[in-house]
């Protein structure tokens, strides 16, 4: 949560705080992560036409920022599980840091929607990101000659230096096998065409023309995983390129 890498005993490294410091950390993170849970509830009840762009952008910007905060205060909860097992409030505290990731995410995710359904997804590089570069962008990729592996759209997106987020769409123009139907064998040949790089595979598919949005599942070892639209328009900085259900 945004306050607790604020509060200055809280982010240090655990060497450099004691225990007497764990009512503070202790009421500064059940504050943070309650403060959390009523923004969400907040925002769960608003319209698009009722949230505030700029205000809703600052809390984006918050709590993408949050997680460096959280990550030094699960450091000093293990330390001080190490050195003070039987402290009170250790419990109590090992909890609330648990907890504030799904809140974080849970919170980001009302805001997605909330962009999402004013038409903004995209329009904007997230913080704690750099704009994703179009490379490649092909509309008949070959990623097989088997049969029906028809040509498909391709579009490669660059994020930095070490990672592509491939995305494939669902199916050729021509027919033939889904791409879910092909994730490895296409993952395979994005590999061999970029063996330097990550590769994130998504199998797209577009809208259709009577106004629904885009459709993204990503490519994974155990089978496709439906990711919303918004979240991979957002990360890649794409409303140009797709569009969201929410705001069809």
């Amino acid at each position: 949560m945004p306050g607790v890498e604020d509060e200055q005993p809280v982010a240090g490294e655990p060497s450099e705080l004691g225990i007497e410091m764990l009512p503070i950390a202790l009421a500064a993170l059940r504050t943070e992560v309650g403060e959390a849970r009523a923004l969400i509830r907040e925002l769960a009840a608003m319209t698009p036409e009722q949230a505030d762009s700029s205000w809703c952008d600052r809390l984006e910007d918050e709590y993408h920022d949050a997680g460096a905060g959280q990550a030094a205060m699960a450091r000093q909860l293990r330390q001080w599980q190490l050195d003070h097992p039987e402290a009170a409030g250790l419990d109590e505290l090992a909890g609330l840091v648990a907890d504030v990731e799904p809140v974080r995410q849970a919170l980001l995710h009302q805001l997605a929607r909330l962009r999402c359904a004013r038409g903004t997804s995209g329009t904007r590089v997230l913080p704690g990101r750099t704009a994703a570069e179009l490379i490649r962008d092909e509309p008949l990729w070959t990623f097989s000659h088997g049969q029906g592996h028809d040509p498909r759209a391709l579009h490669v997106w660059r994020e930095d230096d070490a990672h592509l987020v491939a995305i494939v769409a669902a199916r050729s123009p021509e027919g033939g096998v889904d791409t879910a139907e092909a994730g490895d064998a296409v993952a395979a040949r994005l590999t061999a065409e970029h063996p330097d790089r990550e590769i994130e595979v998504f199998v797209w598919t577009p809208g259709s023309a009577a106004g629904s949005g885009d459709r993204f599942e990503r490519v994974t070892p155990g089978g496709l995983e439906p990711v919303p639209a918004h979240d991979v328009i957002d990360r890649l900085a794409a409303a140009e390129r797709y569009r969201c259900d929410c705001s069809s």
